[in-house]
């Protein structure tokens, strides 16, 4: 393998989506092979076939390349590379440096590492299936220079002979993930930090069979807020589920370079491009990150607040022909998504904020509760149509003027005439600017709607 040839690789276990962290361990791997000119691989280590599934493949796969991490070469699967693992078992029995147990699982208990070959031709009589152990160092020290950690080492005699082969002829982790790597010419390994207690056992077998080591790098785990490591019950926290709220993937990416990674005290947006002259595994903390919801869903906001409004607009109209709003007038959808642009944090919010400019929607609970629990809220409708009507030039600055002056007339506070009126024209209690919006429903459909609703109001 030449020193310079940089090959990483992204390893998940196909059992379920893609979560945060792994989508942030394939995503520094991503940048560092591109920094370094180098591939960037993806590996299903799939031979547990009660967890791994084809749908979580096409997940994984699907949600990478909605972030953008592409991959270099053909997706390897562990699953079809079993006879790889048995020669590399064979050698390693061959050469004494591995053995055949016996022992019941769950236990070493009969000193199989002892066993002659009349021993073990004993036991293979009585047809019990063995593992085979790699007969790990029993003196010495492992030492390897992790590349964010610094120098680690582990004596010897606390590496376990652990089992490289099942009793069923599967190999395990180690095994696999060592001769993958090693067959892939993996010149890093840069993975988490629940990997880092695996390491020495690795080089032990590496050495074993004679290979050369990859330099390793491991990443702060995520944590939740509770300072433990982020799980479901944190909240949704895998890629496809951020994909469904209508997250960007740039927002995405940049929160997760964030994740255990800084160039400054002060910066805080990065695209890829600026994360390939900038990021370093050397800058990466030793400790774990903390997953912060409210940060991501503010630097998605930010996001969307830079979007062209081409780009705005594009997202906005799939997400309405969802809802089956398909017949968009250009400009008139484009005075719409300008009101709305900066006021969504996620795309998700923005066609259930503006499906009542293209169809009259039930209220909502809390709307209809505002129109029944305001005192005279009839009443008061009635003379907000008496007045819109009187409107000769149905702009959002002359119906804001004209109500403002109702209110006054009325005696009542403004803000709270305004909800009436925001809750009979859209539904909600929440909406776009209410003048603006009223001015692209029309004078006409506007005073159909408050109409309407004051049926509701003596209901």
């Amino acid at each position: 393998m030449e020193a310079t040839k940089v090959r990483v690789r992204f390893a998940p276990s196909p059992s379920g989506d893609l979560h945060v962290g792994g989508a942030r361990t394939a995503f520094f791997n991503y940048i560092f092979a591109r920094q370094n000119k180098g591939k960037f691989l993806l590996r299903f280590e799939d031979t547990d076939k009660s967890r791994s599934t084809n749908e979580a493949i096409a997940n994984i796969m699907a949600s990478l390349r909605w972030l953008g991490l592409r991959w270099g070469e053909v997706p390897y699967r562990q699953s079809n590379r079993q006879s790889l693992y048995e020669r590399a078992a064979k050698l390693l029995l061959d050469e004494k440096k591995a053995y055949y147990c016996f022992c019941p699982k769950g236990g070493c208990t009969l000193n199989c590492r002892s066993f002659d070959e009349k021993k073990i031709a004993q036991y293979q009589a009585k047809e019990v299936q063995p593992t085979v152990r790699l007969a790990t160092p029993t003196t010495g020290t492992t030492t390897f220079e992790d590349l964010i950690k610094g120098k680690i080492s582990v004596e010897n005699k606390n590496i376990d002979d652990y089992i490289i082969m099942r009793s069923d002829g599967g190999a395990t982790y180690n095994l696999a993930v060592v001769v993958d790597d090693q067959a892939m010419e993996i010149s890093h390994v840069i993975r988490g930090d629940d990997h880092l207690s695996n390491t020495p056992r690795q080089i032990a077998l590496y050495q074993a069979l004679g290979y050369q080591i990859p330099q390793f790098a491991h990443l702060p785990l995520i944590a939740g807020s509770d300072k433990k490591p982020l799980s479901k019950r944190h909240g949704d926290v895998s890629i496809e589920e951020f994909k469904k709220q209508g997250y960007l993937p740039e927002a995405v990416l940049n929160y997760l370079a964030l994740l255990g990674w800084g160039y400054d005290e002060k910066s805080t947006f990065f695209t890829v491009d600026d994360l390939l002259e900038k990021f370093s595994l050397e800058r990466v903390s030793k400790n774990p990150a903390v997953w912060d919801s409210k940060k991501l869903l503010w630097l998605n906001g930010e996001y969307i607040r830079r979007l062209a409004m081409d780009e705005f607009m594009s997202e906005v109209k799939r997400r309405l022909q969802r809802l089956g709003i398909c017949d968009l007038n250009q400009s008139r959808f484009e005075m719409i998504s300008r009101l709305i642009q900066d006021r969504i944090k996620t795309f998700s919010e923005a066609a259930p904020l503006i499906e009542f400019f293209y169809r009259r929607v039930s209220p909502d609970d809390s709307a209809i509760a505002l129109l029944r629990e305001t005192k005279d809220s009839a009443i008061l409708l009635r003379r907000v149509i008496e007045a819109l009507k009187l409107l000769n030039n149905f702009r959002y600055y002359e119906i804001e003027n004209d109500l403002r002056f109702l209110a006054e007339t009325l005696k009542i506070k403004p803000a709270l005439l305004f909800q009436l009126i925001r809750v009979s024209v859209s539904g909600r209690t929440v909406s776009p600017p209410l003048f603006e919006s009223m001015e692209i429903l029309g004078k006409e459909e506007s005073i159909k709607r408050i109409e309407n609703s004051i049926y509701r109001c003596i209901a």
